[in-house]
């Protein structure tokens, strides 16, 4: 019998994973912006150098990131500042929710009727044409499968919605929209240890 999407042979070793959400931006505050790529703010770097710390003495694997330029720059940036350089994979499930229309505009600006049909229906309403939070759930739930299927030591590097999600699966739970989202530029690291062929999440992680 084959292993379950979450679960490992017995044998498979333990590994760890840290998840960071991009360096803050600039020019964002009230702002309205999932897809729309804007510039990091000054001293980003110094959020990288403190992935770095936490990642010391560690086995690193291979670094995912979001395309959107936020993450990528830091992406590449922590790529090269280690003792062994990682491997750098772009990968598009990363991608902060896509808001439509509504990318670029003031939230305050924006219709409160439109506000209150996304409140009655969380999960399946488009935001101006743009992405539901389940199509949200569904993608970032197919990259994560895909590291615990392998238990594959990495790096995530992406923004608010998806950690929220892949903070959720890490504690193996469904995701809430109430589920907070780590600050920007903050960093956990997660330890997966081997239970009976499934891995489970140190809790708490070291953040």
């Amino acid at each position: 019998m084959s292993a379950g999407p979450d679960e490992r042979p017995p044998t498979a070793p333990a590994f760890s994973v840290l998840l960071a959400r991009h360096p803050p931006v600039k020019d964002a505050s009230g702002l309205c912006y999932g897809r729309s790529d804007l510039t990091l703010a000054v001293g980003w770097r110094d959020h990288v150098v403190s992935w770095a710390a936490l990642l010391e003495g560690g086995e690193q694997g291979t670094l995912y990131a979001s395309p959107s330029t936020r993450c990528s720059t830091a992406a590449q940036t922590l790529a090269v500042s280690l003792p062994a350089p990682l491997p750098l994979v772009i990968d598009e499930r990363l991608r902060e929710m896509d808001f439509g229309s509504w990318e670029g505009r003031r939230w305050s600006d924006i219709d409160r009727g439109e506000i209150d049909d996304w409140a009655a229906d969380p999960l399946g309403y488009r935001p101006a044409g743009g992405e539901t939070v389940t199509s949200l759930i569904e993608r970032v739930t197919a990259f994560w499968r895909e590291r615990i299927e392998a238990a594959e030591p990495c790096c995530v590097i992406t923004h608010g919605g998806p950690l929220r999600v892949l903070l959720a699966l890490a504690e193996d739970r469904p995701f809430r929209m109430e589920d907070k989202a780590p600050a920007q530029g903050h960093a956990i690291l997660l330890h997966f240890f081997n239970n009976h062929g499934r891995f489970i999440a140190q809790i708490p992680a070291i953040r």
